[in-house]
């Protein structure tokens, strides 16, 4: 059923935890897209769910929340604190502010994994949104696409992969984010739904699909109790139950499009990732959540990834202050979402008005999967350089 806000095309303040991750940030736009005031709400804006510190002012007028944040580590103790902290005080906030519709992120087959502390996390992240007072709905999606190669890494041994025959029906972030963005605008379920790929594949069978794509000649070993992200699986652990929303990429022709050149490693995965624990300071982005021709918003400013260098600018327009990393991005332009001005992101010259007045533009350092903004530039853009 849709929301009559959907219905009648009313726009709505809509806050997404976590808007600055591989998720979110798509959430975002595709909401931007649709006329509404989607915000992005991550500790590189100013709000912290572990906190509290920022929750209030950004809830202000938002009719609906969506959290798709993850913990910074995966040790047991931490990701419980993060989950049912942050849960709580996210709930607590929006009973204040008047939120109608809280939206989750969780994974397919939560409930089967207790021996994980992530997912025993998880779970309690669940019952606390289910037993509050604020109207919920929580999607359960499939491993994305984006992490097949981290299955494959998580399970390598003396340079071999260990991988167990069990069937896998994985989706492509972009439409986990469109799935997302529609639920957002829909009215609450009170429930959970189910979203997953449109077609199934044994594991071994996609990581070998997955690493030819890369060049990456491992071999695979199948092995019936190899291990996934330190969890034994039977035949359909990570399948959706009966009657799934599935998504519309297939896997073969995400392999051929852009968006499978530059995989996260880690980011707001289905099953965390290892590499995800590293701490990230203000200025700090992963260069893996932020794929060729998306953009990410870090603090005041925005950065870009054309064609695999990045470049990064004030966050703002210079006309009226629309925020460039929710605009369009093609090629090394930008436009705002607000009026139009279109900005070369990696020299910040004003291409089209009605802006007059170019952008600040700040160097990118790239060391591994870590992206450093420097100190600002000027308008004399410069593209990432990556250090040994």
């Amino acid at each position: 059923m849709v929301d009559r806000n959907e219905r009648k095309g009313i726009e709505m303040k809509i806050v997404v935890i976590g808007g600055s991750g591989l998720i979110g940030s798509k959430v975002i736009s595709r909401l931007t897209a649709a006329g509404h005031e989607a915000i992005s709400a991550s500790p590189n804006t100013g709000v912290n769910t572990l906190t509290g510190e920022g929750l209030a002012d950004v809830l202000v007028g938002a009719s609906v929340v969506i959290d798709v944040s993850n913990s910074p580590s995966f040790e047991d103790d931490a990701v419980m604190n993060f989950f049912q902290t942050s849960t709580r005080n996210l709930l607590a906030a929006e009973g204040v502010a008047g939120v109608k519709h809280h939206v989750a992120l969780s994974v397919v087959g939560t409930d089967r994994f207790e021996e994980s502390g992530y997912f025993r996390a998880k779970i309690a992240q669940e019952k606390l949104i289910t037993e509050s007072s604020i109207p919920y709905s929580i999607v359960h999606a499939t491993q994305f696409f984006e992490f097949v190669k981290s299955i494959a890494d998580s399970g390598t041994e003396g340079g071999k992969v260990l991988a167990a025959p069990v069937l896998i029906q994985p989706i492509a972030a972009d439409d986990v984010a469109t799935f997302v963005a529609r639920i957002a605008t829909q009215s609450p379920v009170n429930g959970f739904m189910e979203i997953a790929g449109p077609e199934e594949f044994r594991v071994p069978e996609l990581i070998r699909m997955r690493l030819d794509s890369l060049n990456d000649k491992r071999e695979i070993v199948v092995d019936p109790h190899a291990r996934y992200f330190g969890a034994e699986l039977s035949e359909r652990t990570l399948l959706p139950g009966a009657n799934p929303q599935l998504g519309e990429m297939h896997f073969a022709d995400w392999l051929r499009s852009p968006a499978s050149q530059l995989a996260p490693k880690s980011s707001q995965t289905a099953v965390p990732s290892p590499t995800s624990q590293t701490q990230l300071k203000e200025n700090e982005f992963r260069i893996s959540e932020v794929t060729a021709g998306s953009s990410l918003r870090l603090g005041d400013v925005a950065v870009f990834n054309v064609g695999g260098n990045f470049c990064a600018t004030d966050e703002k327009c210079t006309h009226m202050q629309g925020h460039l990393s929710d605009g369009k991005l093609e090629g090394s332009t930008v436009t705002c979402p607000l009026h139009g001005s279109q900005f070369n992101v990696c020299t910040g010259e004003v291409l089209l008005g009605p802006a007059k007045q170019s952008l600040k533009t700040y160097r990118v350092i790239i060391e591994g999967d870590i992206g450093r903004i420097e100190a600002a530039s000027g308008t004399a853009g410069k593209t990432a350089t990556r250090n040994a």
